[in-house]
């Protein structure tokens, strides 16, 4: 147990003072030794699963990098509308604001042909 400052201190009864830390030793593993391996958690696979495994990781690193040849998007039907390629009429009693933006994209329409 520490205090607050980091010095170690010892109990007086069970109550931890204010502040106190107390620290606890912590086991980790990162790998088992293979007598333990009959516990439950990671089984070791079978060659035929590993090499299944392998195949389909493939196939699918495979088709992930084969995206790009895949055939262009279908075409828009040709009954779709086409977008709009004028800035739209102003409407009566709509604010200056409305009309600047209309004059503006007016403004730009006419300087793309232009170019």
């Amino acid at each position: 147990m520490f205090d607050k400052d980091g010095k170690r201190i010892t109990l007086a009864g069970n109550v931890i003072p204010d502040g106190a830390t107390i620290r606890v030793p912590r086991m980790l593993m990162d790998a088992a030794p293979p007598a333990i391996l009959h516990r439950p958690g990671s089984l070791p696979l079978a060659d035929a699963v590993m090499d299944a495994r392998q195949a389909a990781y493939e196939d699918r690193k495979r088709s992930l990098s084969d995206q790009w040849r895949a055939p262009a998007p279908a075409q828009p039907l040709a009954d779709a509308k086409a977008g709009q390629t004028t800035p739209p009429a102003a409407v009566g009693g709509a604010s200056d604001a409305a009309a600047q933006y209309a004059d503006r994209c007016a403004a730009l329409e006419r300087a793309y042909r232009r170019a």
